[in-house]
């Protein structure tokens, strides 16, 4: 278990994994994006990123997935890992 711990630490999660999280975090009636549109989204922001070369909004990214990967429903429902250099749109 400790070695598990010690790979995750420092990785962010894949966009596929932070996707499966907030589909299972979806409040009834709420229309959501469905998994595999939030993955191509977020994949399609990471390679944005990574073509600019922006250090700086590749790494608030990185740690928003995993705030998002992290946190717990309520909390993603609460604004908690919003960061408004990554959504400044």
């Amino acid at each position: 278990m400790f070695l598990l711990l010690a790979l995750h630490v420092g990785c962010t999660p894949s966009c596929k994994q932070v996707c499966e999280k907030l589909v299972t975090c979806e409040d009834d009636g709420t229309e959501r994006m469905p998994e595999a549109e939030c993955t191509e989204t977020c994949q399609d922001q990471q390679a944005l990123y990574d073509d600019w070369t922006d250090v700086d909004k590749r790494d608030a990214f990185d740690a928003e997935l995993t705030c998002l990967y992290d946190a717990s429903c309520d909390d993603i429902a609460g604004g908690s890992c919003y960061d408004e250099r990554v959504w400044s749109f």
